[in-house]
């Protein structure tokens, strides 16, 4: 099977985790929040938590041509895969990231957080939340922070293979 199959298969994984049932919430949210462990990693960071900010923002609102910005390596046929997600399978996303700890490389910083995404699935019109721990690789580069790699989309939609902690 060649990496293309296989990241698709992580993305369709994906988003059977993100839309099985689960928990439902209150009030309306935001499209996505940010919270670091620390202050002082907030202030030493700020480039870097507004980019997450960024990132999530444009995943929750599913804004396809944004996160390919974030991913340059998303194919025509992934974004059109993540379309067609954001089309047919869920609204009114809700990232929360939680206890966002940064660990730094000269080139690169390995985030890990508390993932929640409150949502409703379009097709039972349920509201559900989904909670996964994650840790990844981001790079920094002459654009600025982005994900590397084909299997950053099964990060972007929660897939357990992200390192999940």
């Amino acid at each position: 099977m060649n990496l293309q199959r296989v990241t698709l298969a992580g993305v369709l994984w994906g988003i059977m985790l993100l839309t099985s049932p689960s928990v439902s919430w209150g009030d309306p949210l935001p499209p996505a929040t940010v919270t670091p462990a620390s202050a002082e990693q907030a202030r030493q960071q700020v480039p870097l938590f507004a980019f997450l900010r960024e990132y999530f923002t444009a995943l929750a609102q599913g804004d396809v041509e944004k996160l390919a910005l974030y991913h340059p390596a998303l194919t025509v046929q992934q974004r059109e895969l993540l379309r067609e997600y954001f089309a047919h399978t869920v609204r009114d996303l809700h990232i929360d990231l939680r206890d966002v700890q940064v660990q730094l490389t000269p080139t690169a910083a390995t985030v890990t957080f508390d993932r929640t995404d409150h949502f409703v699935d379009r097709l039972t019109d349920r509201r559900v939340e989904k909670r996964i721990r994650l840790s990844t690789v981001v790079e920094y580069g002459g654009s600025g922070w982005h994900l590397d790699g084909l299997n950053m989309i099964a990060f972007a939609l929660g897939h357990q293979t992200s390192q999940a902690g």
